[in-house]
């Protein structure tokens, strides 16, 4: 599939490490499924993650985007919640365990 990726994070040249290429498509975890995505938008969290704010660089390289809309596979349109909980918490945004597309998983950007 077609991505853009965080290659690398460069403090003060963070479009440094921008890539757009190839990537393998997504395995998605059990309870995920792929969406074909539709429209996607760039936020400061991008930003950060070329920055290297927010990311383990040994996570590099990841697929940038944390929000998406787009079709399921049973053709449903869908809006991409960009938090992923702690599987153990009640709310995603009261528990420590929580993170946003393109920390931990490929981000929205594909």
């Amino acid at each position: 599939m077609f991505a853009i990726t965080a290659q690398s994070a460069t403090p003060d040249d963070p479009l440094a490490g921008l890539t757009f290429g190839e990537r393998p498509d997504p395995d998605p975890p059990d309870g995920w499924e792929v969406v074909q995505v539709r429209a996607a938008s760039l936020n400061h969290h991008d930003i950060w993650t070329l920055r290297g704010v927010g990311i383990d660089p040994e996570r590099l390289p990841i697929v940038l985007g944390c929000d998406a809309a787009g079709i399921a596979a049973d053709g449903r349109e869908v809006i991409v919640h960009g938090v992923i909980a702690d599987p153990d918490g009640i709310d995603e945004t009261l528990t420590g365990g929580f993170s946003i597309l393109s920390e931990r998983h490929d981000g929205t950007f594909a």
